[in-house]
């Protein structure tokens, strides 16, 4: 299994399901010379708010009114309002205006500092803010607005959400590992950092054994053959020039969500974030590197001990408007699954090399809302199986002394002996013995024969009679799995003369026709073709009569 999930329309909550493992993409060999981890199988399961398709939680400021003059719009602020302003609202916070006109756009708070830019928006006096746009126009209505930065919660490190097969997000940062410069934190997918083993798809374990992502290199393992188009829908029913994780149009697919509940894109989204019709553009980050280094960070180089620009955390910072996307990483636009507009982020890439990731890769510094991580950050050893207790063992038949073979003089005793027992618990056995007078060929029961040991009277003709014992059991009870059990065969051997005669019942002869018998003989009626033994009758014809009776 990789992951399932289960999405509830009525509460936006998904629930999902995996066992954390790349499948169906392949991972590589771990542990290997740079990753001493082995990847394990985790028991993972989460549910959580899922917001595509909206923007966040709506607000407005005490009066929902606005009014424009040419290239500003007027919004009125009450002494509540301007408490809001530099708190819950900070400098560079971006926020979304939806007008009642339909209009939409992204403004950045500036604070008292004026601006005529479009795009901005300030405080002009503690009665009112300007917001600047590029249409020129006279109107008035009411408006929402949507804060970017409700959670501001800095990413930790650890798990910050799962692609859909199941595979953990991580950030970047790699923190202590890899022994860095002090104070600092190696770019785990930067170029210029430690070697950590990554394998060919961008993906390794962690101490714990969980595999995750960091940056987009996933994607070109999802791509390959295909093999993602095979695993869900979603991935096969369109593609755009043979790429299916992006969408006939071009725009990407969704890879994954964000557990402050927003979806993940690949690269690629809409020039205008809300024109389904502009073009297909890789989506940019605004995160660059410091044109120096930062206090206490050795110079830049190209060794570990002096990393290039970019290959620690703290060489980064965000620089709005550097890019598409803001400092989570993501934007407020719409896309081919929510036509009418949300919140999203975006994998990000080198614009003028698309095969190179772009930092921070998936998701900013910060979240756009607090973030929902499972419990132990998604790490769970499978739930141990029951191994339900092993089935009793089958009663089993033995026998602990065989037959032995048996020599006696003519008309006298011989005895057969078994000993048997049935494990592991003993319990009631049945004996029954049976006779083969054609040397073991073919075997016949001996009435009443029924103990462990048989004895009998002996004659000369008998020399070479094989005798055998069958077993069975445990009686009133589950026979036992080899049951019925017959014994080794026993020859018995007789010396002395022949002896006996028909008073004794060895020997009955009627011209060519001869009967032999062990019985008694108790009559004889030959012009009846009658022969009498105890009180069984058998009837003879004119041709040899031979046959034995015990």
């Amino acid at each position: 299994m990789a992951a399932t999930g289960s999405f509830n329309a009525g509460t936006n909550v998904l629930s999902l399901d995996g066992d954390g493992l790349p499948r169906p993409v392949l991972a590589g060999t771990f542990p290997n010379a740079n990753n001493p981890n082995t990847i394990s199988e985790q028991n993972f399961e989460h549910s959580f708010l899922t917001r595509g398709g909206s923007f966040g939680v709506s607000k407005t400021f005490d009066a929902n009114t606005f009014t424009q003059t040419g290239f500003v719009i007027t919004i009125p602020i009450s002494v509540d309002d301007n408490a809001l302003l530099g708190n819950d609202i900070q400098v560079g916070d971006n926020l979304l205006f939806v007008f009642s006109d339909g209009r939409k756009q992204k403004f950045v708070y500036t604070g008292t500092e004026f601006t005529s830019t479009n795009g901005f928006f300030w405080r002009a006096t503690d009665q009112q803010l300007q917001l600047v746009t590029n249409t020129n126009q006279t109107t008035s209505g009411t408006y929402q607005y949507y804060d970017q930065n409700n959670g501001r919660t800095a990413i930790p490190l650890g798990i910050i959400g799962i692609t859909t097969n199941g595979v953990a997000i991580y950030n970047p940062s790699a923190g202590a590992a890899g022994n860095p410069p002090l104070g600092f934190n190696w770019n785990a997918h930067f170029q210029g950092s430690p070697n950590f083993g990554d394998d060919n798809c961008g993906g390794r374990p962690e101490t714990s054994g969980q595999y995750h992502y960091r940056d987009k290199d996933f994607l070109d393992c999802w791509k390959s053959n295909a093999v993602m188009s095979r695993y869900n829908d979603y991935y096969g029913l369109s593609q755009f020039n043979g790429d299916n994780i992006r969408h006939s149009d071009g725009h990407s697919k969704i890879v994954g969500y964000s557990f402050d509940g927003w979806p993940i894109y690949g690269p690629f989204g809409y020039s205008d974030p809300w024109d389904q019709d502009s073009d297909v553009v890789s989506q940019e980050s605004s995160y660059e590197t410091f044109g120096e280094p930062v206090e206490g960070r050795p110079s830049y180089g190209t060794s570990l001990d002096n990393p290039p620009a970019g290959a620690l955390i703290q060489d980064w910072r965000y620089v709005e408007g550097a890019g598409t996307l803001d400092r989570h990483n993501g934007r407020f636009c719409v896309t081919p699954e929510y036509p009418d507009g949300t919140y999203a982020y975006f994998v990000t890439v080198n614009p003028l090399n698309i095969d190179e990731p772009a930092y921070p890769y998936i998701i900013g510094e910060v979240s756009r809302e607090t973030l929902d991580i499972p419990e132990n950050g998604g790490v769970a050893p499978p739930e141990s199986i029951t191994t339900p207790p092993p089935p009793p063992v089958p009663p089993l038949l033995e026998f602990t002394l065989q037959p032995q073979g048996v020599t006696s003089s003519n008309g006298q005793s011989a005895t057969f002996n078994v000993t048997a027992r049935i494990t592991p618990e003993d319990g009631g056995i049945t004996y029954q013995w049976y006779k083969s007078t054609d040397g073991g060929f073919a075997f016949s029961l001996i009435n009443g024969a029924t103990s462990n040991s048989y004895t009998f009277n002996v004659f000369g003709y008998m020399t070479g009679y094989v005798y055998r014992c069958e077993i069975a059991g445990p009686t009133g009870a589950a026979p036992a799995s080899n049951s019925p059990l017959l014994s080794n065969p026993a020859t018995l051997t007789v010396t002395g003369g022949v002896g006996g005669g028909v008073g004794s019942g060895e020997l009955v002869r009627f011209d060519v026709n001869t009967l032999s018998f062990d019985g008694t003989l108790t009559r004889i009626d030959v012009d009846n073709d009658q022969v009498g033994f105890a009180e069984n009758t058998v009837t003879l014809d004119d041709e040899v009569n031979t046959f034995d009776l015990t």
